[in-house]
């Protein structure tokens, strides 16, 4: 059984990925966050830094992520790609958001099945990368997955991850599994299961449903409760350790990030999102919280941050 990252934009960078993988484990592939792609004569160095080997990911397995639907646009992205040494680049039809579904890019796409088919047309013809997708059951209606799963079925892609939501639910509501199921039946290719798994029980649950797959992929549940992927994998973290593994975490994330962003505002936003997920074993009730979201100095946030974690003996499971 293997276990994947999930790519969160904004969150899931490179030095948030090894820090993961460092102090937490679990995780057998990290999906880097999406690259939106381009005409060739915008592509900059700067669009790539976050994958570069020789400075990030040097022990990790990670997989870039192209969102788009021009192909042209997508080869030129991908043999940078390559030429920085990937070998397996994911084509995201999935994304759910309405700036990018309203371009027919990520879900957007999946109500055009002649799109998807012209697209994977030019793409396939390269064999130097392995091609993966991530989708969803459709944008609006299950037709539309099932469509693309028919048109996918015609091209040598390395699998397929199915998000068990429509795009317009983004993340509302709940999977819905007899819908993933039936994608899950008509693709000839792997399947990778993908969707709210929060707990032990979720994965178990899932896992028991669909024995003929090996491959699970963790987004914001893994955010929310770090030790997740290590319990799945049957090396569970004593209770009475997590507290000071999230804090050792949170301090090595907080280090970096003041390193390189300029200014209270700037630093305080991005730590503000890291408490989005990370809360809620922590600051469940919200009080802390709520503090942090009023914060505009880095020594105020310093003392909410502080003040959360000793009085968090344990690990609200």
């Amino acid at each position: 059984m293997s276990l994947i990252l999930a790519p969160i934009q904004g969150m899931t960078i490179a030095h948030y990925r090894n820090l993961y993988a460092e102090y937490f484990g679990g995780i057998d592939t990290y999906y880097a966050p999406f690259i939106a792609t381009r005409e060739s004569s915008k592509i900059s160095a700067s669009l790539f830094k976050d994958l570069l080997p020789e400075f990030n990911n040097t022990n990790l397995n990670v997989i870039p992520q192209l969102i788009g639907n021009n192909s042209s646009d997508f080869r030129s992205f991908a043999t940078t790609l390559v030429t920085m040494g990937y070998k397996e680049i994911n084509w995201n039809i999935g994304c759910p958001y309405p700036m990018i579904t309203k371009k027919k890019k990520g879900s957007g796409i999946l109500p055009y099945p002649d799109m998807i088919k012209s697209f994977l047309d030019d793409i396939c013809i390269d064999n130097n990368y392995a091609l993966t997708v991530k989708m969803r059951l459709g944008l609006n209606l299950l037709d539309e997955g099932i469509a693309a799963i028919r048109i996918l079925n015609d091209y040598p892609l390395n699998g397929v991850i199915i998000h068990g939501r429509v795009g317009t639910q983004k993340y509302e509501g709940t999977v819905n599994l007899d819908s993933f199921e039936l994608l899950n039946d008509l693709s000839k290719h792997e399947v990778i299961y993908n969707g709210d798994i929060f707990t032990l029980a979720d994965y178990t649950k899932i896992a028991a449903r669909f024995p003929a797959i090996n491959k699970f992929m963790l987004g914001r549940g893994a955010l929310r409760d770090p030790f997740l992927p290590s319990a799945i994998k049957g090396n569970p973290v004593p209770t009475h350790l997590k507290i000071s593994k999230m804090k050792a975490f949170h301090d090595a994330v907080y280090a970096h990030y003041k390193s390189i962003l300029s200014g209270d505002r700037h630093l305080i936003d991005r730590m503000k999102e890291f408490w989005v997920y990370n809360s809620v074993h922590i600051d469940p009730v919200g009080k802390y919280t709520r503090e942090i979201k009023k914060c505009h100095t880095h020594a105020a946030y310093e003392q909410i941050v502080s003040q959360m974690l000793d009085s968090s003996n344990t690990w609200k499971e």
